[in-house]
């Protein structure tokens, strides 16, 4: 049997298995290609303030699975124009080549899931815009700032109808003992909403959508950009309104807050 051929029938295998299962396939398989991306990651983000001539950057964000074709430049260079950056002084970088699909696993989602934690702890990225489950996956390990802190009480109310939350509550299942006792076991309290929550995202990888409403401690940490010229003109986003959060130990909060203000510019 070729390896192509086990490849695949380990695949089958794992059609219905929870995440656990699906990480230790991957790990199998493409351990040697995840040490090297996480290694070209790390070097990359230790390099990547020191190129365009060494400006330090105004801003950095990361668009999820981006659809558009050749919309960084557009991106970059509209809102240096909008926010007033003298971009012969600082530096605006808007990476639109990150892909992510939680239910494949594969290796450019390893390569972005790696990237944007090398980057978070370095402290160079400021914003990140994705789909509703990717970004739902990042907001579930505490990568976005609360946006209470960020946006006035009027702004947020302006924008009620485009705010992302997140149920604390689960996030914090997610991080106990608990949570970490099912993973090696596969064994939950079915009693426990949070429980079974966490034991259908391990099964389809689909980040629980609940309504604000059904939450016990409701945080904002995302805006969908929806009605975008930006995007419809950049091209970045088409067939879905994407979600734009700040990273939580972003350097740069003005102009994260600005960024997005910039994208939801209809």
């Amino acid at each position: 049997m070729s390896v192509n051929e086990e490849i695949r029938e380990q695949r089958k295998k794992l059609q219905g298995a929870g995440f656990k299962a699906h990480l230790e396939y991957f790990w199998d398989y493409y351990k040697i290609h995840t040490i090297v991306a996480l290694i070209a990651v790390i070097f990359i983000v230790t390099i990547v303030r020191d190129i365009a001539n060494n400006k330090p950057y105004a801003l950095y964000a990361i668009f999820i699975n981006s659809e558009g074709i050749d919309v960084q430049t557009y991106l970059q260079d509209g809102y240096a124009q909008y926010a007033g950056i003298d971009t012969q002084k600082e530096a605006v970088l808007v990476d639109t080549t990150a892909n992510y699909v939680s239910s494949s696993l594969d290796t450019s989602a390893v390569a972005t899931s790696e990237k944007v934690l090398a980057m978070i702890s370095a402290k160079s990225l400021d914003v990140m815009v994705a789909d509703d489950n990717s970004f739902g996956h990042f907001a579930g390990q505490e990568t976005f700032l609360d946006l209470r802190n960020v946006f006035s009480d009027e702004e947020l109310a302006s924008m009620e109808d485009d705010l992302f939350y997140i149920d604390q509550a689960f996030i914090d299942y997610l991080a106990s003992d608990e949570y970490k006792d099912f993973i090696l076991s596969g064994k939950y309290d079915s009693s426990n909403r949070y429980a079974v929550m966490a034991a259908e995202y391990d099964e389809t990888f689909e980040f629980p959508d609940m309504d604000v409403n059904d939450m016990q401690t409701p945080v904002p940490v995302g805006i969908r950009i929806t009605d975008s010229a930006v995007l419809k003109e950049s091209g970045a986003y088409t067939s879905f309104s994407p979600i734009a959060g700040i990273v939580t130990n972003t350097q740069q909060i003005a102009n994260s807050k600005s960024f997005i203000e910039y994208l939801k510019n209809n």
